[in-house]
């Protein structure tokens, strides 16, 4: 088993709504994670903890719950800002998500009081260290 981090643009996700929802309805807690652009060596794997990183700070822990499929439910996800028509980036085009590839993560975890983690460029990104 790996940790993960992934990287969250507020631009392009609505992270606090999903965090809402999932604080108003724990069984709705499945998010379609892109793939992105990344040409991946080693990819997360089924039960693989997943760290979600949004402006600078750990904001919740996943694990995943399926392999990558290429699919369009990633684009049903209300919470992707390119489905929000009040939002000024609506109009703008997800580039890293055009390939239609996202595996499932469910939250175990959101975290009330989110502590410092950098993200970084990439979407996906395997943790070399140990996360408390």
């Amino acid at each position: 088993m790996s940790d993960w981090k992934v990287t969250w643009n507020d631009k392009w996700y609505n992270y606090l709504n999903r965090i809402q929802i999932f604080k108003n309805d724990n069984n709705n807690n499945i998010i379609y994670q892109s793939k992105g652009n990344a040409n991946m060596v080693i990819e997360p794997n089924i039960n693989d903890i997943v760290y979600v990183s949004c402006n600078k700070l750990k904001i919740m822990k996943c694990i995943v719950i399926s392999n990558f499929i290429n699919g369009n439910e990633q684009k049903n996800d209300i919470c992707n800002r390119s489905n929000d028509y009040d939002n000024k980036f609506s109009n703008e085009n997800r580039r890293h998500a055009n390939n239609n590839e996202y595996l499932k993560i469910q939250i175990l975890e959101v975290y009330d009081n989110p502590t410092k983690l950098n993200g970084n460029q990439r979407t996906w990104t395997k943790m070399n260290y140990e996360m408390n």
